[in-house]
């Protein structure tokens, strides 16, 4: 029996082996295409994507990342991306969550935010949902992290916060000049109703002080003359005396008065005359 391939047997092993390329070339072209959509899924998606290897080293970012960080795939494509991508504050924090993800610990961190740092040095703050790409063994070989760029969003929220503290601390400073000024007005109230009372009294005062000076002068008159009239050794000269001395403080204290209640008949306020 003869090794050697009949003339048939190996035009049929031809035609399979052609077979076999064309399939070969066909999924090869199918998974190509497969890329392909895959890949303008990643351009046109609005949200950076990336994809990084158990090295922390980027395998993969979206249009959107490199326009974010303003570098060019090239650039950033087998970087590390936590020493060349993230500032000094952020850098470890997100390093080691890295590695909780590859441990398997996933769900502590599946949202996570940091600042990325731009070609021009510049942060931006990132908000991160992460999963994990496994092999067909179902070991993690890759970590995958779609971004969205907030910003615009925290210095809006940050702007919120300080109008609100500020506000705050205005509402509080307005309560207390509220407070100080009606203290002031009540005391205000306060010495007006005691100005008020006391012009009151004055006017009363004065007005009786009228009204007992032209008595006491008639009295002190007729005191007087009754004195002039009535002989030094008669009992009822001393009394007359007295009757006149005691007339004289009399008028000399309605007199003071007098002038009292007219030097206070304005209310005087403390900021001035009313």
């Amino acid at each position: 029996m003869s090794n050697k391939l009949s003339y048939e047997e190996l035009e049929k092993r031809v035609e399979k082996l052609e077979k076999e390329l064309l399939e070969r070339k066909q999924a090869e072209r199918s998974l190509q295409e497969e890329r392909d959509r895959a890949q303008r899924y990643l351009e046109i998606a609005g949200v950076i994507l990336v994809v990084l290897n158990s090295d922390q080293t980027v395998q993969l970012i979206n249009k959107k990342g490199c326009e974010v960080l303003s570098y060019e795939p090239v650039e950033i494509i087998g970087r590390n991306w936590f020493d060349t991508f993230l500032p000094d504050k952020d850098r470890e924090r997100a390093r080691a969550g890295f590695i909780e993800i590859f441990s398997g610990n996933i769900d502590s961190i599946e949202y996570f935010e940091n600042a990325v740092l731009t070609k021009n040095n510049e942060e931006r703050i990132i908000s991160w949902h992460n999963t994990v790409l496994r092999d067909q063994m179902g070991n993690i070989v890759a970590t995958l992290s779609s971004g969205e760029d907030i910003t615009e969003r925290k210095q809006v929220e940050d702007a919120l916060r300080k109008a609100h503290e500020e506000l705050s601390k205005f509402s509080r400073d307005l309560e207390k000049i509220v407070l100080e000024r009606t203290e002031e007005l009540r005391e205000k109230d306060k010495q007006l109703i005691e100005a008020e009372r006391m012009a009151a009294l004055g006017k009363i005062a004065n007005r009786i002080a009228h009204e007992l000076r032209n008595p006491l002068t008639v009295i002190g008159g007729f005191a007087r003359r009754m004195s002039e009239k009535t002989p030094d050794d008669d009992p009822n000269k001393n009394y007359l005396k007295i009757m006149m001395e005691e007339v004289l403080v009399l008028e000399n204290r309605v007199s003071e008065i007098i002038r009292t209640g007219d030097h206070k008949n304005e209310l005087v306020m403390p900021n001035g005359k009313l």
